[in-house]
């Protein structure tokens, strides 16, 4: 992890982000866009969820990691989901960190921008196995570079098992064992 969090830097990101929030909220009951204040309620509900399940596998560096990679830099916005029944995974935890870091690594380097840029990472929980999956939708520089760099992951324990790439969008599905 390239930062090391102090709790009072952890309290203002929080708090930056649930003010930002709160403002979307009241600005769309103050023009009675009622639907779509409960839209996004509903969307905090489904976060907040997410972010229990993530904090409840027993891998705080990895939780640490993707609950904290959009207050940095970065040329992509990234929002997970965990699917499956929550478990243990620490021992797969230095290995997620490192693949992830590699991956948004490669697709921060071959970003254009500006433009609108986004990553899902899903995290699916089988026994004993976990699939990490990367669903990129951009443009990039070199489609190829990042075929290739997705093809050729440098963590061991994680083995590609799927990848579909089009002009705008880069899927890949790593098993981790």
């Amino acid at each position: 992890m390239s930062k090391k969090w102090n709790t009072f830097d952890v309290l203002r990101h929080s708090r930056h982000d649930w003010l930002n929030r709160l403002q979307l909220i009241k600005g769309n009951l103050a023009l009675d866009h009622v639907d779509r204040a409960k839209e996004i309620i509903e969307e905090i509900i489904i976060q907040s969820r997410q972010e229990a399940k993530l904090s409840n596998l027993n891998a705080p560096k990895l939780a640490e990691y993707i609950l904290t990679f959009n207050w940095c830099n970065h040329l992509f916005q990234l929002d997970f989901e965990v699917i499956g029944d929550e478990y243990d995974i620490c021992t797969y935890e230095a290995d997620l960190i490192e693949l992830i870091a590699q991956c948004t690594a490669v697709l921060d380097s071959q970003v254009n921008v500006p433009a609108d840029h986004h990553l899902l990472l899903t995290l699916q929980l089988y026994h004993e196995e976990i699939h990490l999956v990367f669903d990129f939708q951009g443009e990039v520089s070199d489609q190829n570079k990042l075929k290739l760099a997705f093809e050729n992951p440098e963590v061991k324990s994680a083995k590609l098992i799927e990848l579909e790439q089009t002009e705008q969008e880069l899927v890949s599905t790593f098993l981790i064992k």
